[in-house]
């Protein structure tokens, strides 16, 4: 070959390059094929038909009477990109199109899609993220819709376009693997031809995983190493057919992750050795641990308490004991055969893990070894459980396999610690009887908290809370009264004290971990409590003793141990019965409104009043029939609604008998209920005013008396009026003096109430005056006479005189005859006036019956 000719040879091979991409074999598609986002330099030719144009109609139009939503100019039959900035949205059938009439399909654009899973042959078994032991057969399965591509007219072994890396833990990247009996299993170049493809398989066929063949995990190299080392592997397939792996990217710029290349996948080649490991390095007994085992995946492992065959299996001395019913955790039967347990562990020299572990009555052994198979990812989780009857101690919890000749074990310590248990009581620690009592504390023992309680004439060795009385028996869980222990360790009980047939006294209260009584609490975390138990009392008072009509009075007290029924009042007076029952605060207080309305319509005289509490059992184990109306007194003893007494009608009892009978049909020893009791008088409304005696003009002084109306409640109208204040003629003149006010009624003592008033002087005329004290909102007025006089007119000595005497004159020299006023009618005039002794003439007879006219005004005013 000349060298012209070799020249053009390289020119005309060039233009081939040129013209045609490196894999023309798998770039022609015939009419109706599969073409995918991101292929480059594809050949149509044969799909449009020569047609310059493709359309493309949307899902569930009509593309024989509708318009193509989109129309592509295909200005290069052989060099056809499907661009994803053109197609994606648009996937689908694109039709030849002549500019007005749809032609035949041209070819269906796809959205890739690429998958990969890791299989393990040997077990027949996905282990993707998981582990394959030493070994076993590794093979890859493909999940695709690009399956066509290798369908293509021309198609050659050397253009499959899928491809598996495998990255090992080093970093390096594998192009093929070492399969059965050595032999090259290429990772490059994939015919992937099915939807569901797996990598080795029986004769090639691809639809199903070989068992025997594939990756071999314990592959040697000539020097008898391993290949593959233990650790963990990352997988994942790729197809890059026309370029579309270059063309078609993540929006970020990166490779296409589930379309032109799958997620990253990992397996873990398992080593032969085991790991055991405790989630607790300390739990609290009663509470469970777990250990996890790493190891061979599926393979099985013994695990057992170590070293505990000198512990009797017995209450208190007992090691962990191995979950019953845990998945792929086996133990042999209590009543054997033991094959589980005749396993001869290494170190043991001949002796089995059953004469390691306590060989209990009850068990025989069984609960503290178990044979556990592995998952598939070469793990398995085993829970233990302690309880009270766990000895406190460290443990090691052993694992081991045995594989040919050779041992692989490990080990774990875990520590046993005692748990704790406290009681406290809610409040000071104080109750009466007939209260609820709330018993909480914390058990990190046992799940259940066990109460009892000792006291004055109890039972020793304890009783039961809800019925003291009765002894509680040890290691007999139901004869205690019992609170279940929550998640957080804690416990609570609401304790009822009524009728427990206790008195009053200091008693105890015992939480413990067990069934344990006060004899046999050795072996058991417990704690106590003190309480103090009164009786529940009451006690009242009324706001006055004396209640003057149409007066409100109040009748206060307390009343402790809680009642929720509150209390009942009982009123007997002569023909009347009142019944009402009252709520108790918080603060165990109560009040009773007997209302102004009610007093009103009392008869003037003595009632009794009874307030009762319905002590120990909550109810009123006395009371009446109706308690609007009361005609009869019921009790509770023998039966209820049992009569006791008539409180209305013929034959009824009053008064002091009626509060008599009341008082002993409570202090029946029958029932818990108890009184107290008090009396008040009804009067009618009164008002008194104190003395006054004489005062002199421009003197300040009080005027006082008492009242039986209510104090703080009343006001009283005080008028002090002159004697003078009468008609006059219109010649004459019409002076007044005098003063007005109101007061408030103040507390007294002995039933009566105080009042006073204060009076200045300084403006009123010598003359008599009248004193009127009334009630503001009732009808009651009293009214005095006193007397002022000029400055210096009353006698500077002189003790209080008494009324019945005769006045002191004082010692003033007789006015001149001369000073007298001439007078029409001599004979009117006294012969030697004494203005100072003067006594009280016509004005006060005027005065006084004035004082009838003053008080109709005030009446009708009021």
């Amino acid at each position: 070959m000349n060298a012209k000719f070799a020249v053009v040879m390289m020119v005309l091979v060039a233009l081939a390059l040129v013209a045609f991409p490196a894999s023309a074999a798998i770039n022609k598609i015939p009419a109706g094929g599969e073409v995918f986002l991101g292929e480059k330099g594809l050949d149509v030719s044969a799909a449009t038909g020569g047609s310059s144009q493709i359309a493309w109609w949307q899902p569930g139009t009509n593309t024989e009477t509708e318009q193509p939503a989109d129309i592509q100019q295909v200005t290069n039959a052989q060099n056809f990109y499907v661009s994803p900035d053109i197609f994606v949205g648009k996937t689908g059938n694109w039709y030849q199109w002549n500019g007005s009439v749809k032609g035949p399909l041209a070819f269906n654009i796809k959205e890739p899609s690429l998958n990969l899973k890791i299989w393990d042959g040997s077990v027949n078994e996905d282990v993707t993220g998981k582990a394959i032991p030493v070994g076993n057969y590794g093979n890859f399965v493909v999940e695709t819709n690009m399956q066509s591509i290798i369908t293509r007219p021309g198609y050659q072994p050397a253009d499959a376009p899928f491809k598996i890396k495998v990255k090992s833990a080093d970093g390096g990247v594998y192009t093929n693997l070492v399969g059965n009996n050595g032999k090259e299993i290429s990772l490059t170049n994939l015919a992937v031809n099915q939807q569901l493809w797996y990598w080795v398989s029986p004769d090639n066929k691809h639809t199903e995983p070989a068992s025997n063949d594939g990756w071999n995990t314990a592959a040697e190299d000539k020097y008898g190493n391993r290949m593959y080392k233990a650790g963990t592997y990352t997988v994942w397939a790729e197809c890059n057919a026309n370029g579309m792996k270059d063309q078609y990217t993540a929006p970020d710029g990166s490779d296409y992750t589930g379309k032109t290349i799958s997620a990253v996948k990992s397996v873990q080649i398992a080593t032969d050795q085991v790991k055991i490991e405790a989630n607790k390095d300390t739990v609290v007994r009663g509470n469970p641990f777990s250990v996890t085992i790493t190891g061979v995946p599926n393979a099985e492992y013994y695990v057992w308490a170590k070293g505990t065959g000198s512990m009797t299996g017995q209450p208190d001395d007992q090691p962990p004991m191995i979950l019953d019913a845990q998945v792929d955790v086996k133990q042999d039967a209590a009543a054997g055969p033991y094959e589980i347990g005749k396993y001869q562990y290494e170190g043991g020299a001949g002796k089995s893990i059953k004469q390691d572990v306590p060989d209990d009555p009850e068990f025989h052994g069984t609960k503290f070894y178990a044979l556990v198979k592995l998952n598939s990812s070469g793990t398995r989780t085993v829970e233990w459980k302690t309880s009270k009857d766990t000895k406190d101690k460290k443990y090691t919890i052993r694992v081991e396999r045995k594989s040919g000749s050779q041992y692989k074990s490990d080990e774990v310590d875990v520590k046993v610690e005692k748990g704790d248990v406290t009681i406290v009581a809610s409040g000071d620690q104080s109750y009466y009887l007939g209260e609820e009592v709330k018993l909480s504390g914390t058990n990190s023992e046992t799940d259940v908290t066990y109460l009892y309680i000792t006291g004055p004439n109890l039972p020793t060795r304890g009783g039961m809370l809800k019925s003291p009385r009765k002894e509680v028996n040890n290691d007999q869980p139901a004869s205690f009264d019992q609170a279940d222990v929550q998640d957080d360790d804690t416990y609570e009980f609401k304790w009822q004290t009524a009728n427990l047939e206790i008195d009053a006294g200091t008693y105890t209260v015992y939480a413990v971990s067990a069934p344990r009584d006060k004899d046999h609490l050795s072996d058991a975390q417990y704690d106590t409590v003190s309480l103090v138990i009164k009786k529940p009392y009451i006690q009242a008072t009324a706001s006055a003793s004396v209640v003057a009509k149409g007066d409100k009075m109040y009748l206060r007290g307390t009343a402790e141990g809680d009642p929720s029924k509150g209390v009942a009042i009982w009123i007997l007076g002569k023909n009347k019965v009142l019944y009402a029952t009252e709520s108790v605060n918080d603060d165990m207080s109560f009040e009773h409104e007997i209302k102004s309305a009610t007093t009103s319509s009392l008869y003037a005289g003595q009632y009794f009043v009874v307030v009762q509490h319905p002590m120990y059992n909550n109810e009123f184990d006395v009371y009446p029939d109706n308690p609007l109306e009361p005609q009869y007194v019921y009790g509770s003893y023998p039966t209820r609604n049992s009569q006791v007494f008539k409180l209305g009608g013929s034959g009824a009892l009053q008064g002091t008998d009626a509060a008599e009978a009341l008082i002993q049909a409570i202090n029946s020893p029958m029932v818990d209920d108890t009184y107290t009791k008090m009396q008040f008088l009804v009067e009618e409304p009164k008002i008194t005013i104190n003395p006054i005696g004489e005062q002199a003009v421009g003197s300040k002084f009080e005027i006082a008396g008492t009242t039986n109306l209510m104090y703080d409640d009343n006001d009283l109208l005080v008028e002090v009026t002159s004697s003078s204040f009468k008609p006059t003629d219109k010649s004459q003149s019409g002076e007044f003096s005098g003063a007005t006010g109101t007061v408030k009624v103040q507390q007294g003592t002995d039933g009566l109430n105080k009042w006073a008033f204060n009076v200045d002087a300084s403006t009123f005329k010598p003359d008599e005056y009248i004193v009127r004290v009334s009630g503001v909102t009732t009808n009651t007025v009293e009214t005095a006479l006193f007397n002022v006089v000029e400055a210096g007119a009353i006698p500077t000595v002189a003790p209080t005189v008494a009324p019945t005497e005769a006045p002191v004159v004082n010692e003033t020299p007789t006015p001149e005859p001369t000073t007298v006023p001439p007078t029409p009618e001599p004979t009117t005039v006294p012969p030697t006036p004494e203005p100072t002794q003067q006594s009280p003439g016509f004005g006060a007879l005027v005065a006084l019956a004035g004082l009838g006219a003053v008080a109709f005004f005030v009446m009708r005013r009021n």
